[in-house]
C-alpha cells in the first residue's frame, strides 16, 4: 500500500496559524483536518475565526498550499446527511477556491452519531456529493454506521471510507479491518500515535494487501498535550509515518 495522506486532526484556535501552515508543509502528504461543530465553530467564535485566518492565508500565500479538511460533527453533521444541506454558517469555509478555482478545503469527513446514521436521507446526500465533484466527502465507518455507508455504497456516489472502529475516541482496534470496497478510497484511524505509527502501518498493510493501493491515516487524540494540539507530536508522528513510507 501508498500514503497518500497523513493526516492531522484537531488543530484548534489556540495554534498560531504559521506554525499549522508550516505543519502542512512539511510534506505533500500532510493534511491537516479541523473539527467544526456549532458550540466551537458558530460565526464570531474563536476557532470560526482562526479558521477563517487560516483559509485566507492558505488562499492568498502560494507557498501555503497545504491539504486541508473539515471534519463535520454533531448539528453541522446532522444537517448535511439528513437534508442534505451545508449549514450557513459554515458554507463559506466549504465555499473558498483559489485563483484556479481549486477549493482550498479538499475533504469533508461526515462523522455521523448513530442517531444521524439512522436518519440519513441517502438521496440528498448523494446529490450533494455529486453536486460538489471537486470534493472528497468521507463517511466513518464502524459499528453505527456501516449499514447506511453500504447503502450508499450501492449507489454510483463516489465517496471515501474512513474505518475508526472507536467512532473518534481514539482507541485502537484489537485488529484493522479488511477494505470494504473495492472502488473508494479508503483510510484508518484510531489509537495511532507518534510512537505506534509504523507498527500500525505493517498491520493496516498486512491486511491491505494490494502494494499499490493508496491509503490514509489520521491521528487525533495521541497528537495532543494537555488537551491540546501539540506541534511536536504531530510533527515526530508525520516524520515516522514518512520514514515508514521511504522504507516501503
Amino acid at each position: 500500500m501508498q500514503l497518500k495522506y497523513i493526516t492531522c486532526s484537531d488543530p484548534r484556535e489556540f495554534n498560531n496559524v504559521n506554525d499549522i501552515i508550516s505543519l502542512g508543509n512539511i510534506s505533500p502528504l500532510v493534511e491537516i483536518a479541523v473539527q467544526s461543530h456549532p458550540s466551537k465553530m458558530s460565526p464570531n467564535m474563536p476557532r470560526y475565526t482562526w479558521f477563517q485566518e487560516l483559509i485566507l492565508q492558505v488562499a492568498t500565500d502560494k507557498s501555503s498550499k497545504i491539504n486541508l479538511a473539515m471534519h463535520i460533527n454533531r448539528e453541522y453533521c446532522d444537517s448535511i446527511c439528513r437534508f442534505g444541506k451545508i449549514p450557513n454558517e459554515i458554507k463559506q469555509f466549504f465555499d473558498f477556491t483559489d485563483e484556479k478555482g481549486n477549493p482550498i478545503v479538499k475533504r469533508i469527513q461526515l462523522n455521523m452519531p448513530k442517531d444521524t446514521a439512522e436518519n440519513v436521507n441517502i438521496k440528498k446526500l448523494s446529490e450533494l456529493i455529486s453536486a460538489r465533484p471537486t470534493q472528497e466527502f468521507i463517511l466513518q465507518y464502524n459499528d453505527k454506521t456501516k449499514d447506511v455507508v453500504r447503502e450508499i455504497g450501492q449507489t454510483k456516489t463516489k465517496f471515501s471510507v474512513l474505518y475508526d472502529a472507536s467512532g473518534g475516541c481514539g482507541v485502537l482496534p484489537s485488529e484493522w479491518e479488511k477494505p470494504v470496497f473495492q472502488n473508494h478510497f479508503q483510510g484508518y484511524a484510531g489509537g495511532i500515535s507518534p510512537d505506534n505509527v509504523a507498527y500500525n502501518l505493517d498491520k493496516i498493510d498486512s491486511v491491505v494487501w494490494a502494494k499499490k493501493r493508496p491509503i490514509w491515516i489520521d491521528a487525533e487524540g495521541r497528537l495532543k498535550q494537555y488537551d491540546m494540539f501539540n506541534i511536536d507530536l504531530a510533527q515526530k508522528y508525520i516524520q515516522n509515518a514518512l520514514n515508514w513510507q521511504k522504507q516501503r
